[in-house]
């Protein structure tokens, strides 16, 4: 339903549309990556809660708020998602209030900071949440923009190029947040972080405007299903169908990589006995290995597909689990973060390449929907887990341990999964 007739990419006005929608594309990403680096949940964003005297918990679930509405909005946005004709202006508008949340938070913490502590903190601690509410209105209808104005064998390098782009800045960024921590080491600093933020997330959205949506053979309508059908429907789609029912499986297993993020940062000040201003060195590290993990999931997604892709991400998980339980030196965090820039990104573009491969184009957007809604417990569990882990034991290494063995079982169900069924007709 959302893919273009194979004749309109061999004419040469399509192509240019194509690089048109392609460069347009990888700016949108890129600026709104740089934009989440400058509050980034991993670094900025724990360290900013325990200054603002924020509890362990919060702490822990600093790396998920920002997943939580985009995988559950999506599940009542699917109807009116495969109702609409084009999809570009419904994403720039439904994502206002995605990119306003840093501007808010910023303004709280350059201005509120001393007379209104308590709610200050709740501004920081909500905008990565109030982001993913907002992005969760469109993100099933920004994949079915990329389906609809990029080939499949385009969409891997793309969503590689867009991040690349974002991180290439971000190593930059990281040098910003240290020379602003130590500028203004308190709360304004955060503050200005904050403020940059949403000027790069404003231009992300400039960007994305400059994209040509195709003109596209429409499918015979399917008949969409509305909330309460998709909550029925959703038992019988894991039971009957097994392809689901493992991409689910291994889906939840790949967040099992959060269990250690949430006190990476604040174990490394602590162990280290660096300031707060470190989180810069560690926001560079990270960049660096998301870079690296865009490349690479760029590169074997194109070649090999989605599939090892995320195969190989919870292999990193392993590796630097085994890390993370051991080491105690600078260099060693620094390679710790880098890691995990390299395996967040291969378990994000490996299975967001993977389920565009292999569900239906004319229903995408409620698989889409069901499979996060049902694998939003996984994301919950792990900042539980870490939690718990972090409270009963004050160390890393039993959340380290936890999420090299989940990474182990999410890379063995990923290679259970069969070649993609749909993308050659998703690309015809």
């Amino acid at each position: 339903m959302r893919s273009s007739p194979p004749e309109l990419w061999s004419d040469e006005s399509q192509r240019r549309h194509l690089r048109r929608n392609f460069l347009a594309l990888m700016f949108d990403g890129g600026a709104y990556s740089l934009g989440q680096a400058f509050i980034a949940v991993e670094t900025v964003l724990p360290a900013l809660i325990l200054t603002l005297g924020g509890a362990s918990w919060l702490v822990a679930l600093a790396p998920t708020l920002g997943q939580y509405g985009f995988f559950l909005i999506p599940l009542f946005m699917a109807q009116w998602t495969e109702r609409l004709p084009r999809f570009k202006s419904a994403i720039v508008w439904t994502s206002l209030p995605q990119r306003a949340a840093p501007l808010i938070a910023g303004l709280a913490l350059l201005f509120l900071a001393e007379t209104h502590p308590r709610l200050v903190l709740w501004a920081v601690a909500l905008t990565p949440l109030t982001m993913s509410v907002g992005g969760g209105f469109n993100v099933a209808a920004f994949w079915e923009l990329v389906s609809k104005v990029l080939p499949a064998n385009r969409r891997s390098s793309n969503i590689a190029a867009r991040y690349i782009v974002g991180t290439s800045g971000g190593i930059v960024a990281g040098f910003a947040i240290t020379a602003i921590l130590v500028r203004w080491p308190g709360p304004f600093g955060y503050g200005v972080l904050h403020v940059i933020s949403f000027l790069c997330l404003a231009l992300s959205g400039w960007s994305l405007s400059f994209v040509r949506e195709l003109p596209h053979r429409p499918a015979p309508h399917a008949g969409s299903l509305g909330l309460r059908a998709k909550l029925r429907v959703a038992p019988v789609w894991l039971r009957e169908d097994a392809v689901m029912r493992r991409f689910v499986v291994a889906r939840s297993l790949s967040f099992g990589l959060w269990v250690l993020t949430p006190f990476m940062a604040v174990h490394a000040l602590a162990v280290l006995q660096k300031p707060t201003s470190f989180v810069g060195r560690l926001t560079t590290a990270q960049m660096a290995g998301v870079i690296a993990g865009n490349l690479l999931s760029g590169w074997l997604g194109d070649r090999s597909g989605a599939r090892i892709v995320s195969r190989l991400g919870c292999w990193v998980t392993v590796g630097l689990g085994a890390l993370a339980a051991v080491n105690r030196s600078e260099a060693g965090f620094i390679t710790m973060f880098f890691l995990y820039g390299v395996a967040n990104m291969l378990i994000q573009n490996g299975p967001n390449a993977l389920l565009l491969e292999l569900f239906p184009a004319e229903r995408r957007p409620t698989y889409f929907a069901l499979v996060s809604v049902l694998v939003l417990p996984a994301i919950a569990l792990s900042a539980g887990a870490a939690w718990a882990l972090h409270t009963a034991t004050g160390s890393l290494w039993p959340a380290a341990v936890t999420a090299a063995g989940l990474g182990v079982f999410g890379q063995w169900y990923f290679s259970r999964l069969p070649e993609p069924r749909h993308a050659a007709a998703d690309a015809a």
